[in-house]
Order: C-alpha cells, then sequence, then structure tokens
C-alpha cells in the first residue's frame, strides 16, 4: 500500500523554488490543463485553441503530450511536431500524458495487453479501431513495463523538440502504485491524476468511475495537494479537482472554484479544470464561460498558473 500524508512537509524535488507566498494573501490557485489523448490532431480542435487564447491569454496551460502520435503507423514525425505546435504558447507547461496505444507499448519494447479497459463492456464503435489501446487501463502493466513506455515516450518528445517538465497525468486518471513508481524511476515528481467521480456521471454505467474510486478512494473535490511515497520517492499528488470539461459545464467549473474561493481562510487553496485537445472544439467553450465567471466575480482572489508553478508555489508555503 502507497501510504499518503497532507502536504506541508519540505519539498525535495528540483523544480521547487521561486519568490515565497508565506506572507501574502491567501489566493485560489486555478490550473488549467489539457490531455492529449494521442489518437489525432485534427484541424477544428487545434483551431479550438485560439478561441481560448483570444479569450484568455494571460492564463497558461499545463498540456499533457502523448507521444504516441509520433508512434502511429502513418505518422510523418515533421508534421505532427508542428502540429501540436500550432496550440502551445511560450508560457504553457508540457508535461507527460499516456494512454497504453498498441503502437506506443510495442516501440516501447513492451507487450500489448488489451484488457482490462475503462468501459468493462465492448465498445463496438472501438471495436475496428486501427491502433487499440486508448481505454486499457494503465495499470495493466507492471512497473518495469510501464518504466519502459515512460521512458520511450519521454525520448520520442524529445527527439522532437518537446522538452518536459516533471509532470504527468495518467490515462483515465488511473495513477495506482506501479505507474506511480514508474514515473517516480523516470524523474517525474508531480502527478495530477486524483479526481472526484463525482464529476463523471455521463458514464456511470462503465467500469471507470469505480476504478478511479478503487485508487483514489478518499479524494473528494476539496482535496489539496499532498505526498504520496513510493518506493522510488516520493509524489507530489495536485488533484485534478474539477476533472474536465467532457464532464463538467461551464457552471459547474465555475462554481467549483466559486466554493473554493468562499472557503478561503489562512492558507491558499488550489483548484484544478481542464479539457481534451481531441475535444477541444466540443467542449473548450465550457472552459473559457467559466473562466470568464470567476474572473469577473473574483479576479482579486485567483493566481492562475500551471501546476509546475504550483508545486513550487506548495513548497515555497511549506518552508
Amino acid at each position: 500500500m502507497i501510504r499518503r500524508t497532507i502536504l506541508l512537509a519540505p519539498c525535495a524535488f528540483a523544480a521547487c523554488s521561486g519568490a515565497t507566498l508565506q506572507d501574502t494573501e491567501p489566493r485560489v490557485h486555478v490550473s488549467v490543463s489539457v490531455d492529449w489523448e494521442g489518437r489525432d490532431l485534427s484541424d477544428e480542435n487545434l483551431a479550438a485553441f485560439a478561441d481560448f487564447r483570444a479569450a484568455h491569454p494571460e492564463i497558461p496551460l499545463t498540456q499533457f503530450i502523448n507521444a504516441a502520435y509520433f508512434d502511429k503507423a502513418d505518422a510523418d514525425a515533421a508534421q505532427v511536431s508542428a502540429r501540436i505546435r500550432q496550440a502551445l504558447q511560450p508560457h504553457d507547461e508540457l508535461g507527460l500524458h499516456i494512454h497504453p496505444w498498441k503502437s506506443l507499448v510495442e516501440a516501447a519494447g513492451v507487450t500489448f495487453r488489451s484488457k482490462p479497459t475503462i468501459w468493462g463492456v465492448e465498445r463496438p464503435e472501438r471495436k475496428n479501431w486501427p491502433d487499440p489501446g486508448h481505454d486499457v487501463s494503465v495499470e495493466a502493466y507492471t512497473v518495469d513495463e510501464f518504466q519502459k513506455i515512460v521512458a520511450h515516450s519521454k525520448a520520442v518528445l524529445d527527439a522532437n523538440g518537446f522538452s518536459l517538465s516533471d509532470s504527468f497525468r495518467a490515462g483515465a486518471w488511473l495513477a495506482g502504485p506501479r505507474v506511480l513508481e514508474a514515473i517516480r524511476r523516470e524523474g517525474f515528481v508531480v502527478d495530477a491524476s486524483a479526481t472526484d467521480t463525482k464529476w463523471h456521471a455521463k458514464i456511470a454505467q462503465y467500469a471507470l468511475p469505480q476504478m478511479i474510486r478503487d485508487i483514489w478512494p478518499d479524494v473528494t473535490a476539496d482535496t489539496q495537494p499532498f505526498y504520496i511515497s513510493t518506493p522510488a520517492g516520493d509524489v507530489l499528488e495536485i488533484p485534478d479537482t474539477g476533472a474536465l470539461a467532457d464532464y463538467v459545464t461551464a457552471e459547474q467549473m465555475a462554481g467549483h472554484i466559486s466554493d473554493a474561493v468562499a472557503k478561503l481562510g489562512d492558507d491558499h487553496l488550489y483548484v484544478h479544470i481542464g479539457f481534451h485537445q481531441e475535444t477541444a472544439a466540443t467542449y473548450i467553450g465550457r472552459v473559457i464561460e467559466a473562466l470568464s465567471i470567476v474572473k469577473a466575480k473574483h479576479a482579486d482572489h485567483l493566481v492562475f498558473e500551471t501546476l509546475e508553478q504550483s508545486a513550487n508555489s506548495l513548497d515555497n508555503l511549506a518552508h
């Protein structure tokens, strides 16, 4: 069993540095993340990022990139890189996201596994996908196997000019003990996979919500960052407190942030929302609207930052 400890201990992470917040008035620190699933890079989804930048140019994104785009059978690395870069800005953070696509797993030298899936039932519309594995739990792999997948992903992204931070998110939020040990072995010291399944009502009939609860039984939408001890070292868990826009309305996201502002006391608080690249054209509008609402209501009480910046501020507050 992994030991979880509340975050208030000194940070041992190389990324932790910066100006102290100990003497500042408490704020709600808001991070917005993007999961790049590794499936496709459509024009309409990539173009949707421009709407976000136009509405909120000052807000950085933590972009969790999946290396699987480069491992597809027909991938043109230069073209893939150029398309990803369309959605990036210099103030964004680049983290790592992994869904265990067959192409990615086999390119890492690991035997592909097709089960267990996050659905628990067969999804006919996905049966003939040319590159399966997106809906397989990352916890299906051993620590050594998943470490190989992480190492391969880092190498591929680095070779194509994407320098990663120390932040990670597991596909489907399923960062259990094996995944956390594997990422820590590879130098990732921040994870953002913990979440509250209260946001997942639209998929309640599938296996995923219970799989999330099995890994994160004590996590709620109010849970603040905490350390997780693994055999490879500590990982700072910064929960995805508001899940992703595919599952949460603009009003719910805005309400989630407003609730945190209402709870401000002597301590800084951390909230986290986001969206998927592959469905940005459909759902990014929810994030844009939610942020517009809370900026209008609570501007003096909010700090917008990447997860890496949150880790830095948490370290400063711990000293």
